[in-house]
């Protein structure tokens, strides 16, 4: 974060707290979403119901790649745990009749971080880019997932805005 903080200054950076893995945006960030906020508790008990049954897992992150509007940490679950998780989720969802607030922006398939967004124009982008080439493949270490949190917030993850609604521990994983 310190090296992408002088490589690109004044664009966004992510703090510490505030970098995280989406599993499924239950409800997408529009201007309709205090609507989206009524099936809240339909949505607690879908979420209670799956992810009971669902394993822990870990996640490796390797290199950096970047989309129009941000930088990423590459993430590579170890197995498929997540991918059936999200489908598990998507399948009871649509059968309660929430399925249609899903994957509105994008169907989430991958376990990014985003650490970086832009926003200025008056980067160095020739310098970020040769950044972004020299840690496309560094590695980032490995962390498990043992819980599944259900937040609240705004699109950046602000650690000032983020609360956290509900905690929902994953089983061990089989040894």
């Amino acid at each position: 974060m310190e090296q992408l903080a002088r490589v690109a200054p004044g664009q966004h950076l992510y703090l510490p707290e505030e970098l995280h893995v989406t599993v499924l945006a239950i409800i997408s960030g529009s201007e309709f979403w205090r609507k989206e906020m009524r099936p809240l508790a339909a949505s607690r008990a879908i979420l209670n119901e799956v992810l009971q049954r669902s394993p822990a897992f870990k996640v490796h992150f390797r290199g950096v790649t970047a989309s129009p509007g941000a930088v990423l940490v590459q993430g590579f679950p170890a197995n498929d745990a997540l991918k059936k998780m999200r489908d598990e989720l998507r399948v009871a969802f649509g059968r309660n009749g929430l399925g249609g607030q899903l994957d509105r922006r994008y169907k989430i398939n991958s376990a990014h971080m985003t650490v970086m967004r832009f926003g200025r124009p008056d980067t160095d982008w020739q310098r970020l880019a040769a950044w972004l080439a020299e840690n496309r493949e560094t590695d980032f270490g490995e962390v498990e997932v043992s819980c599944i949190q259900l937040v609240w917030g705004d699109w950046c993850a602000s650690a000032d805005v983020v609360r956290t609604l509900q905690e929902y521990g994953l089983r061990d994983q089989a040894p």
